[in-house]
């Protein structure tokens, strides 16, 4: 009864969604660290009204998004038998399960003990976004439990989530320099796991595109476009060519172009200025606790960075947005190649997210970032595929009806962006329970292993190169 309570209490606080939920956090961890409570609350709230903001924004345009891409799919003509369900449905069904409610003490507890050493230096106040590492958790318990039994199962899937948490910390500090003064979040990291995860393909994949001297002399940035272009130039206006596109390859009415250019123009300039305001709030906590570690014995001479969700600050990045709009009828005619089993739908409103590191990496470059994401993009459709199966069985298990009538699969884009977990589950499975997955998969997912640790590798001085070639830019246009 008493776990059931535990349960039963994270749950509520994970329902109330990071609107509500992150301002309770970071006023209390405000007090913790001796802020006063009136400047405390006054941040805390702000950060709650920033989070407000973007989703309402979100909340309005998305839909339309989401009206053209379901528009797109019916003129196509594209059928599969399995569909892509959206990441809140994919993380609903992931904190059903008990073992997701063991991360959250669990993933604190190995933050603190990392943090204290100096392993990392991320701080994660993004409670909510603990889900990614549940997420994982669940997958691992979902394609084990017939071969390993419920308790061996259980171990395997929370010993593969501390090792997803230990590696997206270490992401996250490697990344801060780049994410702050790129996305303008001072003071702050993003181990916000779909996304930090292809830093470092994004990353290496634009220091090989540097080398190519007609992509590396182009300037295709906003900022560079607005001074070549004028209004016509701007992020607002970059939006509205957008959303023409789209809505001509989705065969929409005029009228239905225009409202799509409207609101994608709308999400390029809206949200920009919502993360001001979240910023206006989480500035002030990040910076005292980051003076309260300062005065410490045990934490002198260390910067340490508060962990954000990285989702509304991809989604409120220009290059970001336009690349992954641009990008969703490359998800749409996934569905047409051999061998495909879910039609990506839910979740493409989000994609901007998986273009973010590509974005700060080219410094906004948008010939660049769309090259970088397109190729990542090719990924993320295989993995959203190959996570089908446990998907759907953990989707049964919570709720048969969550599996739509005349489907036979549920995935989601969300979970293709989970590629550091999928290729350390695969890479398990074939040792501690072959024959579970293909062998196929297993060949592939160490392969992508390699790859993804070397390009680290190749690419480990960038996240400050970049940053300090951005500083530059910023101070010469003062």
């Amino acid at each position: 009864m008493q776990l059931d309570a535990i349960i039963s209490a994270v749950q509520f606080i994970l329902n109330l969604g990071p609107a509500l939920m992150m301002p309770i956090i970071l006023f209390i961890l405000a007090i913790a660290f001796r802020q006063p409570v009136s400047k405390a609350a006054r941040a805390a709230i702000t950060v709650g009204v920033g989070f407000i903001g973007i989703f309402a924004v979100l909340g309005a345009t998305l839909g339309v998004v989401g009206s053209a891409v379901n528009a797109m799919v019916s003129n196509w003509g594209l059928t599969l038998n399995g569909l892509d369900i959206g990441w809140p449905l994919t993380s609903a069904i992931t904190w059903a399960f008990f073992v997701s409610a063991l991360i959250i003490p669990i993933g604190f507890i190995v933050n603190i003990v990392l943090l204290i050493p100096g392993i990392t230096n991320t701080f994660d106040a993004d409670l909510w976004n603990y889900w990614h590492w549940a997420f994982t958790a669940v997958m691992v318990q979902m394609w084990t439990e017939p071969v390993l039994g419920t308790t061996g199962a259980l171990y395997l899937a929370i010993i593969i989530a501390i090792i997803v948490e230990f590696l997206i910390l270490k992401l996250a500090d490697w990344t801060a320099p780049l994410g702050q003064i790129y996305f303008n979040v001072p003071g702050t990291s993003m181990p916000h796991t779909e996304t930090v995860n292809w830093a470092p393909f994004a990353l290496a994949i634009d220091k090989i595109l540097r080398k190519v001297p007609a992509l590396e002399k182009v300037k295709a940035d906003p900022e560079s476009l607005r001074e070549k272009l004028g209004f016509f130039g701007e992020p607002m206006m970059l939006g509205f060519y957008v959303g023409i596109l789209l809505g001509i390859l989705a065969l929409l009415p005029w009228y239905k172009i225009y409202e799509l250019a409207m609101y994608i123009a709308a999400l390029m300039l809206l949200e920009g200025r919502m993360i001001g305001i979240l910023m206006e709030g989480l500035l002030p906590i990040a910076d005292g606790i980051s003076q309260a570690f300062a005065r410490s014995e045990r934490f002198k001479g260390r910067n340490i960075w508060i962990g954000i969700d990285a989702g509304p600050i991809g989604l409120s990045d220009p290059a970001s947005i336009a690349v992954g709009m641009l990008l969703i009828p490359l998800y749409v005619a996934s569905a047409m190649i051999p061998g495909a089993k879910i039609l990506p739908l839910a979740d493409l409103a989000i994609l901007p997210i998986f273009a973010m590191w590509a974005a700060a990496s080219s410094g906004g470059n948008l010939i660049r970032t769309f090259i970088n994401a397109f190729i990542l993009s090719l990924l993320v459709i295989y993995i959203t595929n190959s996570f089908a199966a446990p998907l759907t069985a953990a989707a049964l298990v919570v709720d048969p009806t969550l599996i739509p009538a005349g489907l036979a699969l549920v995935s989601s884009v969300d979970a293709g962006g989970h590629v550091m977990p999928w290729f350390i589950i695969m890479i398990f499975l074939g040792i501690l329970a072959p024959g579970v997955v293909s062998w196929v998969d297993v060949v592939i997912a160490i392969l992508v292993a390699v790859l993804w640790f070397a390009s680290w590798w190749f690419a480990k001085d960038m996240p400050e190169m970049v940053a300090e070639e951005l500083k530059k830019k910023l101070e010469g246009e003062e």
